[in-house]
């Protein structure tokens, strides 16, 4: 089996590799990045002429694909598709735990760390090729000089960052959706929905950012949530589909079950659970931007907490997904009575819902203020100063 590499991501230090049947994202030490810079010399020079901002050398991640798939698996949108879910199993995942730690400026919180280079060398490795709704251009390898994102930050992404069990579940999906010759309607509204998902998650902007464009992303994401939730060629998509799929998450706190906020939809107040609260005031902010009401930051913001309606967002959509694809703990407890047994299970178990039970204290967040936030930690580290606890190394995170 050999593998050729089709994309550069400069942004990004991946630890460990994401593998598909037929796609894999690599970091550069993976053993068939190092056959291809032994086999061919023009591919060895392309990943060592990277540069950041300040001439620091940066080797990238790499895309490969495997040379002996079907000519149905080279189109552009399978290689997407795959990079748009590994993208949501871990941008979503940092941006929950950003919420709730709000302690790190090293965590993947945009998509943007995951920019395909425009560059790159040709099927015989002899020039780099750019192919761009922009220009078409070909040039020599001798002459490149490679460089990442200038408004990020270089960021290693490590195994533990990922949503390991939202990511399993989507590469099963997305090999249903692509290697099949009939893929379910579902399949094809998951990878749209995940691709706009993806520009959602971009940095809205650099230097000349304004308001709109961040109103522009809270457009997509409900976009994202909409395509979802799509029923196929003869439905439609609206703020009640969108609702619906969010009373259908299995919780693991029960509360965020109990409809006790009072939204509006199709002019009449009705009770729903908070997740369905947060989404409604999200589909408010994308009307007034996209309509053109007036708009202010406070737009932007959750009423009562002011927090960013733009983070809660992701974490809204990890729980539209986890109703979705029905990502929900299915094993029974072990008839064992081994104490081994039962500490591998819950082990595992803790391990399955931690991404889960990180979203529902991110969106229990969306209620209270940061400053009220940060005010009840210091209390919490306080109380444990005096009462003689340990803190984990690292800080407290609760």
């Amino acid at each position: 089996m050999t593998w050729e590499a089709i994309w550069a991501l400069p942004n990004i230090n991946l630890t460990e590799p994401v593998e598909g049947s037929s796609f894999a994202l690599v970091p550069p030490s993976d053993p068939r990045v190092e056959i291809l810079t032994r086999t061919h010399p023009n591919f060895r020079i392309f990943i060592n002429r990277f540069r950041d901002t300040y001439n620091n050398q940066i080797i990238p991640t790499l895309m490969l694909r495997r040379t002996d798939i079907p000519d149905a698996l080279r189109k552009n949108e399978v290689a997407t598709s795959f990079r748009d879910l590994i993208v949501a199993s871990s941008v979503l995942y940092a941006r929950s735990s950003q919420i709730i730690y709000n302690n790190t400026l090293d965590r993947v919180l945009y998509s943007s760390f995951f920019w395909i280079y425009p560059w790159m060398l040709d099927k015989n490795h002899e020039h780099l090729i750019a192919h761009l709704p922009t220009m078409l251009a070909i040039n020599d390898v001798d002459q490149f000089c490679g460089c990442s994102s200038p408004d990020l930050h270089y960021l290693t992404l490590r195994r533990d960052d990922f949503d390991e069990f939202l990511l399993q579940e989507l590469l099963l999906r997305w090999e249903a959706r692509y290697v099949s010759e009939n893929p379910k309607w579902s399949d094809v509204a998951l990878f749209r929905s995940l691709h706009m998902a993806n520009q959602a998650c971009l940095v809205p902007a650099g230097a000349d950012a304004v308001l709109h464009d961040y109103g522009r992303l809270v457009a997509l994401w409900v976009s994202a949530f909409e395509i979802l939730v799509h029923p196929g060629k003869k439905g439609r998509s609206d703020l009640e589909s969108v609702l619906n799929i969010l009373e259908q998450v299995t919780w693991e706190e029960k509360t965020l079950a109990c409809r006790w906020y009072r939204i509006k939809n199709k002019g009449a107040i009705v009770q729903k659970n908070l997740a369905c609260w947060l989404y409604e005031k999200l589909y408010s902010c994308r009307n007034d931007f996209l309509h053109g009401n007036p708009v202010t930051i406070n737009t932007l913001l959750i009423p009562g907490s002011g927090r960013s309606l733009l983070f809660h967002a992701a974490v809204l959509y990890r729980l539209a997904l986890t109703s979705f694809l029905d990502l929900k703990w299915k094993e029974s407890m072990p008839s064992s009575e081994e104490q081994n047994v039962h500490i591998a299970y819950w082990e595992k178990y803790w391990k399955y819902m931690a991404p889960q039970i990180d979203c529902e204290k991110a969106l229990k967040l969306s209620r209270i203020s940061l400053d009220r936030q940060r005010q009840e930690k210091k209390k919490r580290q306080k109380n444990n100063f005096e009462s003689g606890d340990t803190i984990p190394e690292g800080g407290d995170r609760s």
